[in-house]
């Protein structure tokens, strides 16, 4: 999240005001935000759609303002693989996704199938959310979303403009079934001229990880 925020002062010249996080599980990295650019805790936005993790956000960050809810280029209801928390570590709940995970990929890495818990959720557009937070523009934009990321920022439309950076989990190998890879998601930043300043492999032997984007103004 430093070198995150580091490069957002290097790139607009002036501190961020606000801070929106979607996918979230705990609200930490919302925090961490928070603290590095001094945000009045009002101004921090989390939408997390397991309802475990929601509650525990609203426990532990009352003053942020938190959504139960999905994004999605095709808002309404769908299915939520929601892990339970109570029989699994935070990093394996962290895997939770909207899509099913690919699990010809995961059994090359991980030691047992990957859990299954499917619920019903609702699922708003960027365009809407933007409308519920009420702000001319969004400063820091924190996107983990396990494989999800091409439908949540295709659901901005032209919108995605008002958002000024992104911090966004990406994939170079299908992880979960049907999703987009990094290729795509860099054509359509690069549509809405953004600028990408780094890509950081993190997981799955550098396969998955996160890239930070800049708009250009």
């Amino acid at each position: 999240m430093e070198q995150y925020y580091n490069s957002f002062l290097e790139h607009f010249k002036q501190p961020a005001n606000n801070c929106l996080e979607i996918g979230s599980r705990d609200g930490h990295h919302a925090e961490i935000m928070r603290k590095l650019a001094d945000i009045d805790p009002h101004r921090v936005y989390i939408v997390e759609p397991h309802p475990v993790s929601y509650r525990q956000i609203l426990s532990n960050y009352p003053q942020f303002r938190t959504w139960e809810l999905a994004v999605s280029n095709k808002p309404g209801i769908v299915e939520f693989n929601a892990i339970p928390t109570d029989q699994f570590p935070d990093h394996i709940v962290g895997t939770s996704s909207i899509l099913s995970a690919n699990t010809e990929f995961i059994s090359q890495y991980w030691g047992a199938p990957h859990p299954i818990n499917w619920i019903k959720v609702m699922t708003v557009s960027g365009m809407q959310l933007l409308e519920l937070i009420n702000e001319p523009e969004i400063d820091l934009c924190k996107i983990d979303v396990e494989g999800f990321t091409w439908e949540v920022l295709l659901s901005f439309g032209d919108a995605i403009r008002s958002i000024k950076s992104l911090h966004i989990e990406v994939e170079l190998a299908t992880v979960w079934r049907n999703q987009h890879l990094y290729s795509e998601i860099q054509h359509m930043l690069n549509f809405y001229n953004f600028k990408e300043m780094y890509y950081i492999p993190l997981y799955l032997m550098g396969n998955q990880g996160d890239a930070v984007w800049m708009r250009n103004d």
